[in-house]
């Protein structure tokens, strides 16, 4: 941009390559000889490189003296002292020559800078997009400054976020998020000044700059005395470095683009709050009113004066094709039910909005009249025309343009019941392009209009489901009960399904001691039956027994004894087989609804493993008690197997109060639950990091929806952790750290194949030694196609 904001040594090094010969004596060199004549025809001038330029040199004085701009020698005048009276004058004519010649050229470049800033202001002011403006601003920098990366990032309202919206180059990429004081961008942002930073690579403020980025020249964006962004461009090492030149150009552009983004915004946030307010309204007006004649009234309306329309209609279209002698304005065109049935399909005008110098649209159009209009409305889809002349369809172009539409924008809408709605817009002054935004805020109405009349249908159904309520009172009571059969069904279905895991554990504490009573109890009838044998033997062998003998055997009642004994180890065998089969059954129960997929509560499954394993929490034979919280997020119903990830909960869980009770000082084994396939390494063992003795044992529960549609589950203890050198042997199928008989090595690597290969989801753990242990489950709200 010339030679605006040059430096001193940089004037110089420039007028001495241009000479004293060309600066000064161009246009002075007739009045310099004259006075050289005048006061000594002697004297003579050289320049730096010791041409002569007046006299021979041939003079009677060895004195030379120099002559200087701004402190460097540019030539010299030889002779007595009288020559340095012309050194003094040609001095002061090179610094008026040059002065002259600097501000020419200063107001040339500014002339320069001005005419191209002006250019490229025409462009942005041109452009009603935020990332469009700010991708022009960019093009131009980069064209400009010769950069090879650059971003334009802004500041989120009411955030210390900085966020991309436009980039070019690989060292950047759109939607980088960065936060006020991070990285070399994010400080200088936040001091408010531009900066060139010509060393990026040994900057100690460096984060996301590329080792190959040599200089980097970044600009806060300013609207008056905020900061709403920043422009930021990077050179290569090779490149030459960014100067002072290129700052103030950058400024001056950023200054430009600062203003024009901060209308933009502003009045993009406007529109919103506009678009939001009618979308607000017309919920409101769907909760207060099953009219839906009103709400598409304040639609059409509404819509006209947000987008500045100059006609805005509703049409409607039965499923059954109403009859053209039926006049729209008259009739509640929502719910008649049409009498007449005609061959042409069509859409009535049921309101319309419009500019008062317009003549009023209504009426009943068929498909010959609307031509292929009417087939892309009733297949769907958004028909979108900024310029009608341009239409090629003929009956289309003509029916629009006979309505005086110079635009026109369609978006339909299909009732549950098969019927048809379009709003329609139009221009008619001028054609109008039809932007995306406009598009969007007229399908956010019709979703809403949609809600309106599924409501407004739903009641005239149910209204005459009313006047037909006495004729099928007896029918309505029948389904009523058998709903409510269905009801206690569905509950109880639940009931056992929350209570399957517990029933599961209960009925395993039960059925050990049943198999030791069950085991002797064949013992116990062989050594009775040897017994009864023998005092059988013993009558036949002294059949008259001393007095003793025959008092004990009338106060036993013997010979009954002999005869129930045997009654009552039967019953007690038949008792036995009785609770080992209820046992069974109580087992097989509590898998048995866990087979297939269901959409469930992942909060309800994870609650009920807890309940299970509550005896586990509690404070038992001196260990203190477990601490459990939950940090519950709002999660949707998720389609799963519920019942094999209950298993994975419970294993995690389980291992979870493992690790907890060896570090309080050992485990009872009474009180583990499951066939020994609820283990992982015995951490604390295995970890060399002391525990606290005070310390309060707690596990962690935490659930949160992912943005790609996936929910985790993360469950962490502050046990002793698990050493880096099993982590990759965790999910290993029988691998355990246990004693033998303790574990089987198969519990989290079953839980990693539920769910992973059956929910298509992933399984880590997360262990420092000494800091606790986390599991993370991720698994996606609906299974993956290829499940």
């Amino acid at each position: 941009m010339g030679t605006l904001g040059m430096s001193p040594f940089a004037k110089v090094s420039q007028m001495t390559a241009t000479s004293l010969k060309k600066l000064v004596f161009r246009k002075e060199l007739s009045l310099i000889k004259a006075l050289v004549n005048a006061i000594n025809p002697s004297i003579s001038v050289k320049n730096e490189e010791g041409e002569f330029l007046v006299g021979s040199g041939e003079s009677h004085g060895d004195n030379q003296y120099p002559v200087k701009l701004e402190g460097d020698v540019i030539g010299w005048v030889q002779g007595d002292q009288k020559a340095a009276v012309v050194a003094s004058l040609l001095s002061r004519l090179a610094d008026r020559e040059w002065e002259k010649r600097t501000l020419a050229q200063e107001l040339l470049s500014k002339y320069k800078e001005i005419s191209l800033l002006f250019k490229i202001s025409e462009k942005i002011i041109d452009s009603l997009d935020v990332k469009e403006v700010a991708n022009l601003v960019l093009d131009e920098a980069r064209r400009l400054l010769k950069s090879n990366s650059g971003v334009l990032m802004l500041l989120h309202d009411g955030a210390d976020m900085l966020e991309s919206i436009a980039s070019f180059g690989s060292e950047y990429d759109d939607g980088l998020t960065l936060r006020l004081g991070e990285g070399i961008l994010g400080r200088i942002v936040v001091t408010g000044r531009g900066e060139i930073v010509n060393n990026v690579f040994s900057n100690p403020r460096r984060r996301l700059e590329h080792s190959r980025t040599g200089s980097l020249i970044c600009v806060p964006l300013r609207n008056k005395d905020k900061v709403i962004g920043a422009i930021a461009l990077k050179r290569l090492r090779s490149s030459t470095p960014y100067s002072s030149e290129d700052l103030k150009l950058l400024t001056t552009l950023a200054f430009q683009a600062a203003g024009v983004i901060n209308a933009l915004v502003h009045e993009q946030k406007l529109k919103e709050s506009r678009q939001n307010d009618l979308l607000f309204r017309l919920s409101n007006q769907i909760r207060v009113s099953l009219n839906p004649n009103d709400i598409i009234a304040t639609a059409v309306n509404e819509i006209r004066q947000l987008l500045n329309l100059d006609r805005c209609l509703f049409l409607w279209r039965h499923a059954c094709a109403l009859s053209p002698t039926v006049e729209p304005a008259r009739q509640d065109f929502l719910y008649l039910t049409p009498t007449v049935q005609c061959d042409l399909a069509g859409l009535a005008v049921v309101n319309e909005s419009r500019n008062p110098a317009l003549p009023a649209i209504s009426g009943y159009y068929t498909e010959k009249e609307m031509g292929g209009l009417t087939q892309q409305l009733l297949n769907r889809e958004i028909v979108r025309i900024d310029d009608v002349r341009e239409l090629s369809e003929p009956n289309t172009r003509q029916f629009l343009l006979s309505q005086g539409f110079a635009s026109f924008l369609a978006i339909p809408l299909q009732t549950r019941s098969g019927e048809l709605g379009v709003i329609s817009c139009g221009a008619s002054r001028e054609p109008r392009v039809w932007s995306q935004d406009e598009i969007e805020l007229l399908q956010a109405v019709m979703n809403q209009l949609a809600i309106a009349l599924d409501q407004a249908e739903l009641y005239n159904q149910s209204r005459r489901a009313a006047q037909t309520a006495q004729e099928k009172a007896k029918a309505l009571e029948a389904a009523m009960q058998e709903l409510q059969k269905t009801q206690l069904q569905l509950i109880q279905s639940e009931k056992m399904s929350s209570i399957g895991q517990m029933v599961a554990g209960v009925a395993h504490e039960i059925n050990n001691p049943i198999n030791f009573i069950c085991g002797n109890l064949k013992y116990v009838d062989q050594y009775t039956q040897d017994l009864l044998n023998l005092v059988q033997c013993y009558q036949q062998e002294y059949p008259t027994p001393s007095l003793k003998v025959q008092q004990e055997m009338e106060a036993i009642d013997l010979d009954f004894l002999l005869v129930d004994l045997p009654k009552i180890l039967t019953s007690m065998a038949v008792g036995t087989d009785r609770i080992r089969e209820i046992v069974l059954s109580m087992r097989n129960f509590s898998r048995l609804d866990q087979a297939g997929l269901k959409t469930v509560d992942i909060h309800e499954g994870i609650d009920n493993t807890l309940l299970i394993l509550q005896h586990r929490l509690k404070a038992i034979g001196g260990l203190k008690p477990i601490q459990v919280s939950k940090e519950y997020g709002d999660l949707p119903r998720v389609e799963c197997y519920p019942g094999q990830l209950n298993q994975v909960f419970m294993n995690i869980l389980a291992n979870a109060i493992d690790a907890l009770e060896e570090t309080m000082g050992g485990k009872d084994k009474s009180l583990g639950i499951g066939d020994g396939e609820l283990d992982a390494a015995p951490r604390s063992a295995l970890c060399p990091i002391p525990i606290p003795q005070d310390l309060i044992p707690k596990i962690h529960i935490q659930t949160a929806l992912l943005e790609n549609h996936w929910v985790a589950i993360r469950i962490s203890d502050n046990g002793p952790g698990i050493p880096e050198e099993i982590h990759s042997k965790l999910f290993d199928p029988f691998f355990t750290t246990k004693q033998v008989g303790q574990g089987t090595g198969l519990g989290l690597s079953i839980s990693y194949q539920i769910v992973v290969e059956r929910h298509g989801g992933k399984m880590q753990c997360n262990s420092t030694p000494g800091q606790g242990t986390e599991f993370v489950i991720e698994i996606p709200i609906q299974p993956q196609p290829s499940l």
